[in-house]
């Protein structure tokens, strides 16, 4: 992604151009043409802790009713350097802040950004990269 492209706004939306993850984000449907114009749901994170910034998108059909698959571009001075596949299909994607110890119903600390998906009487899905891979967690919920 040319992320000098990338704005991001208060709803959570990605606006710019794939770059050399074109054929990633279209296996899983993002519209490109949306995304360059009008912007597309994503995460903005640094999921990798190397302080560049890392965006997840969420597959077509996104929202809090239906699971999707999600691509994460790794970035590395504006360009995608690296594209990875969360090890599972999420329905209410949102950034994992930095936790200095466990939070509410076991979610585990972690010294750098992740990915989660809240759930609501099922479970909690936790997503942190380790720099090769995700590992993805599961935890009760409300």
């Amino acid at each position: 992604m040319d992320t000098g492209s990338v704005e991001k706004s208060w709803n959570c939306l990605c606006k710019g151009t794939a770059g050399t993850a074109t054929a990633q984000l279209e296996e899983i449907g993002v519209d490109l043409n949306a995304l360059k114009t009008d912007g597309w749901p994503c995460v903005q994170g640094d999921f990798d802790k190397d302080g560049q910034p890392d965006y997840a998108f969420p597959g077509k059909g996104y929202s809090c009713n239906g699971s999707v698959p999600v691509r994460v571009l790794f970035t590395k001075d504006g360009k995608v350097r690296e594209v990875s596949a969360l090890p599972r299909q999420v329905s209410c994607l949102q950034l994992y802040g930095i936790r200095s110890k466990p939070g509410p119903y076991g979610v585990p600390r972690t010294a750098r950004q992740g990915l989660v998906d809240w759930g609501e009487g099922n479970a909690t899905w936790v997503y942190l990269f380790n720099g090769k891979k995700w590992r993805a967690s599961s935890h009760f919920s409300e």
